[in-house]
């Protein structure tokens, strides 16, 4: 199968190169191709435009940050539309509104062109191991034929529902995602201003009910050595949240804690922290009482 990709970032990269392990002719686009002169080493065909990615691949695998650039590389006579053939599959892996998906999948079955929502969680290592979950929504017998693929880029794939779904079950994880990053970041400052060290905490409470994902990532990771680069940035956690809000306000279901977390992100992003992983909110926190968890 010839495949495409667009999004190679963080995420879409190390994607990329697992593809490059299935030994399938892989065509890529990106705005900065000199950023993945890497990919083209290990096999990859660099094009020039989204549409010339379309026209060379049966399959394509977008993983973009949001939906105006999901939008940017179908539309124009540059974009997917203009290059891709009846019967060609687009794997979305974008994290975006429900809604987008649903209208960005009429538009291409408007040209005979599938279309799914595939969503990923596992973050960037899990992206680096070919450890992701995909939360996927379409049809069972277009998901089929981009399954044998998702295993090789992840271990676990949900097929969820219609178009949509798959985007809306990761709005859930990143609401759970938000609120567990905040509290954790809450109890170390209020640990630190108690004389209880970072260390200490992730060692006790790594072995009580309290244990988590987070705990175990983000205390080891970031918190404990002072190092809040890379990671997922607090911008991309208001964008997922706010995802979540707007899916909300559609069915007109009242999201109260997921709107004040929002909120103390954009805070931290308002005073230069949205660049840093989610895991700086402890920093941001930690502001008001003096604590600063920084390397020194």
């Amino acid at each position: 199968m010839r495949l495409g990709f667009i999004g190679t970032g963080q995420m879409g990269k190390p994607m990329a190169h697992n593809l490059l392990k299935t030994k399938q002719a892989l065509n890529v686009y990106a705005r900065h191709p000199e950023k993945i002169s890497d990919l083209k080493a290990a096999g990859a065909s660099l094009l020039a435009s989204p549409a010339e990615v379309a026209r060379a691949s049966e399959l394509l695998v977008l993983c973009l940050p949001t939906d105006a650039e999901v939008d940017a590389v179908i539309g124009g006579e540059a974009g997917i539309l203009a290059g891709a053939s009846p019967g060609a599959l687009i794997l979305d892996a974008t994290t975006g509104t429900p809604a987008a998906a649903q209208r960005v999948a009429k538009t291409l079955k408007a040209q005979g062109v599938e279309y799914i929502d595939a969503p990923i969680s596992g973050g960037v290592k899990g992206a680096v191991d070919a450890k992701l979950t995909f939360m996927v929504g379409g049809e069972d017998k277009i998901i089929d034929r981009a399954a044998s693929l998702m295993e090789v880029m992840g271990t676990t794939i949900f097929r969820v529902g219609a178009v949509g779904t798959g985007r809306m079950v990761k709005a859930l994880n990143q609401i759970i995602t938000g609120m567990n990053v905040l509290i954790l970041c809450e109890s170390v400052v209020l640990a630190q201003k108690a004389g209880i060290a970072p260390e200490r905490v992730f060692e006790i409470l790594s072995k009580c009910s309290a244990n988590s994902f987070h705990l175990q990532t983000k205390l080891p990771q970031f918190i404990i050595p002072g190092k809040f680069e890379g990671g997922f940035r607090i911008d991309l956690m208001i964008k997922d949240l706010e995802i979540a809000l707007q899916a909300a306000r559609e069915m007109k279901t009242p999201m109260i804690l997921t709107g004040m977390a929002t909120q103390i992100f954009r805070a931290a992003s308002a005073s230069g922290y949205g660049s840093k992983d989610t895991s700086a909110m402890a920093n941001f926190l930690g502001s008001f009482v003096g604590v600063d968890f920084s390397a020194k």
